[in-house]
Parts: C-alpha cells; sequence; structure tokens
C-alpha cells in the first residue's frame, strides 16, 4: 500500500492552494494533497481524509483561523497544524501556538524552508517562522469602548453584553464598528487579539 505523508491545504485563495500544492508534489512522499477552501470545507476533509499535516489560513470565509484552529484540535488532534500568513504580529503567532499549531509561517516562505518545515514537525518539532507585523501605538479607546472590548474578550454575545452594561444592542454595535475601526480588526476575536497585542487588554 503506498503511503506517505497526508497534506490538507485550506486557503480561500485557489491562486494560493495551487502554487503551495505544485510545490508540495515535487516530493514524492506528499503523495495525497486535499483543498478546502472555508472553515466548513476543512472540517469536511478533516473527517474524510485524516491528514498529517493541515497548512491553514488565518483569515477564512464562515469564521476565523483561529477558531478553526480550536476546532481542529478537538476533531483531529493527530493532524499538525502550520497556520500560514502574509503576515502576522508577535501575540498573533504567540495565540496560535497557545491554541495549538505547530508552526506559523509567511505565505512568501521559500519553497525549501515549507518542506523542511513540514518534515521537521512530522518528526514532532516546531516551525515559528514568521515576518512579524510592526506594533503600533495603542489607538485611544472611550471608557464604553473598553468595556465591550473587554466584555467580547470573555466572549459575550452582543445581547449578553447589552445586558451587562445596560445599553441596548443597537448602542453595542456601534461601539463595536468604533473599536474595529480604530483597532483595524476585521471580526471579534481580531479585535481581541490586537487588543492583547497593543496592550489594552491584559492577560
Amino acid at each position: 500500500m503506498k503511503t506517505g505523508i497526508r497534506i490538507l491545504l485550506v486557503d480561500d485563495h485557489s491562486l494560493v492552494r495551487d502554487g503551495v500544492e505544485a510545490i508540495l508534489q515535487l516530493e514524492p512522499d506528499f503523495h495525497h494533497i486535499v483543498h478546502a477552501e472555508s472553515c466548513r470545507e476543512a472540517l469536511a476533509a478533516v473527517r474524510a481524509a485524516a491528514p498529517d499535516i493541515i497548512l491553514l489560513d488565518r483569515r477564512m470565509p464562515e469564521g476565523d483561523g483561529f477558531d478553526l484552529l480550536v476546532e481542529l484540535g478537538q476533531i483531529a488532534p493527530q493532524s499538525h497544524v502550520i497556520m500560514m500568513t502574509a503576515s502576522a504580529t508577535p501575540s498573533e503567532v504567540a495565540l496560535a501556538r497557545s491554541l495549538g499549531a505547530v508552526g506559523h509561517l509567511p505565505k512568501s516562505v521559500r519553497r525549501a524552508t515549507l518542506i523542511s518545515a513540514i518534515r521537521t514537525v512530522m518528526a514532532g518539532g516546531t516551525c515559528f517562522e514568521t515576518q512579524a507585523s510592526p506594533i503600533s501605538a495603542a489607538p485611544a479607546l472611550s471608557p464604553r469602548e473598553l468595556e465591550v472590548l473587554e466584555n467580547l474578550r470573555r466572549g459575550l454575545s452582543n445581547q449578553e453584553i447589552s445586558q451587562v452594561l445596560g445599553i441596548s444592542e443597537y448602542t453595542v454595535k456601534a461601539h463595536m464598528k468604533a473599536i474595529f475601526a480604530k483597532l483595524g480588526a476585521a471580526n471579534r476575536s481580531e479585535a481581541v487579539t490586537l487588543g492583547f497585542e497593543r496592550g489594552i487588554l491584559s492577560f
């Protein structure tokens, strides 16, 4: 029976997936490579293919790469997850490691480095080479925005935050919009991550 390293590529950009696959196919023992372009497809592919290695993009449709990383740790603890992003802050790399990733690489990584990273984690090691984005100064959030961000950190829904703070859900959404704009965040989990990275939130 043909054996080798089974790899799942999770990225919503087809050019990225095709490019990485072309690199991996040059290795004779990387014989089973499957694709997923969303969190839902990734979970289905994990159950169907039981990959040894998962190359996971940070930003995904229908969810966030960090959220998916947590789910993968629950349903596929035997898989080794390497996150690949265009850029990352030191806090994002640390968060990936804390959530179970065994590696974090920039998408600009050289072919030899990617191949070496896969073989390293298959042997039980880790690979955390990344190009960290510069950390900008902490933006000035209002006292209420800080309260909303703290409750986002706790994982509360908009409705729960409105009840805790005694404000309407509409007001909560307005504060969240302002928080996202000031932090440059695309979603709730990224806002929390940036809050830690900028020193607004503390561990």
